[in-house]
């Protein structure tokens, strides 16, 4: 877990390698940005060499070895938590001054769906943490992940070690929602935001880190809006199932009552739905990138281009664009609770497909 195990964020790691080097790391950091680009292991990264004492940290002291060797075995520490009554179960010891903080995972009632949260029970003990001494290394470090899933009481509680902390001990807030923090809270940290990760620098590191194919990977890549987590959570089979479904609806334009069936039958898909507007969408921005001239080797779909070009060349491709940004918009609208079947019915009926 060295900075050069974290992906990109180059300016931001000088920042941070620069404080740890000159002793002037802030006692609490906020690091936000979008989910699944790296914050959370940037911020491990940050503890391992604060504890090491080397601003890239070594990797061979007893205080990397720890964290490493406890960073290992995390899915098994979460696995054995998940049985426990204990809201500190969730709070990872990785080190005798370094312990990760993961939300719970809890279902709403009467919902059936499930809600992140870091309860009250799990700030507390970390109160207690705070106001400690170093026992093992020359500080000690707490990271938050998910820290806006906090509710009231753990939030309240975390702020009373952020107003008067050690100048031992340093906290790092990990959120992709920074809004929802407390403005106490966000105004006692050293705010810093992380952007998306560039599509060549994700498509190559999941060619030469996780051994895809070159087309899979730029699949993935385009889809996953600079996200590493969400490129590696990518249901390939899924999305190819739903874009054969997508393209379908696209190439009976011109029957409104089979597009209207189609549409209808579509939403049934429920949870399924946001994977196939993705579908949609990146349809779409293909057949209005070749209705541009853009050479068909750059199309993210190209294992289904030949019924791709037939599209471009007819009415669709002069408002391919326009209706890619609907389907984003019908995306928007259906994580919003809208209502599904209706959303289609829209976009079935678009003007754009009537012809």
């Amino acid at each position: 877990m060295s900075f050069d195990s974290v992906l990109g964020h180059e300016a931001q790691r000088a920042i941070l390698a620069r404080a740890l080097a000159q002793g002037r790391m802030p006692p609490a950091l906020l690091l936000s940005g979008p989910e699944g680009i790296g914050k959370r292991t940037l911020a491990l990264a940050v503890g391992r060499a604060l504890l090491c004492g080397r601003s890239d940290g070594c990797g061979s002291c007893s205080n990397c070895r720890q964290i490493d060797a406890a960073l290992a075995s995390l899915p098994e520490r979460r696995e054995r938590a998940r049985g426990s009554r204990d809201d500190a179960a969730m709070n990872h010891r990785l080190h005798p001054d370094f312990i990760l903080v993961e939300p719970w995972t809890t279902t709403r009632e009467g919902s059936g769906k499930a809600k992140p949260e870091i309860k009250v029970g799990q700030v507390r003990e970390l109160v207690q943490e705070a106001f400690a001494r170093p026992f093992q290394a020359r500080a000690r470090y707490f990271v938050v992940d998910d820290a806006h899933v906090m509710n009231p009481s753990s939030a309240n509680s975390l702020l009373k070690s952020l107003e008067e902390p050690l100048a031992t001990t340093h906290f790092a807030l990990v959120s992709s929602s920074p809004q929802a923090l407390l403005p106490t809270i966000r105004s006692r940290c050293q705010a810093l935001r992380l952007e998306s990760l560039a599509f060549s620098l994700l498509e190559k590191h999941l060619v030469d880190t996780h051994g895809l194919s070159p087309d899979e990977a730029r699949l993935r890549a385009a889809l996953a809006d600079g996200s590493v987590g969400r490129a590696l959570a990518f249901e390939s089979s899924a999305y190819r199932r739903l874009r054969d479904d997508a393209l379908s609806l696209l190439e009976q334009r011109g029957d409104a009552l089979a597009r209207l069936e189609r549409a209808e039958a579509l939403a049934d898909a429920d949870d399924q739905l946001p994977l196939l507007l993705v579908a949609l969408r990146s349809l779409l921005r293909d057949v209005a990138a070749l209705r541009a001239g853009i050479d068909s080797g750059r199309i993210l779909n190209l294992d289904v281009v030949e019924r791709l070009a037939p599209l471009a060349r007819g009415p669709l491709g002069s408002s391919a664009g326009a209706l890619a940004e609907r389907v984003a918009e019908s995306l928007l609208a259906i994580q919003g609770n809208a209502a599904k079947l209706l959303e289609m019915d829209v976009l079935a009926d678009a003007p754009e497909l009537r012809v």
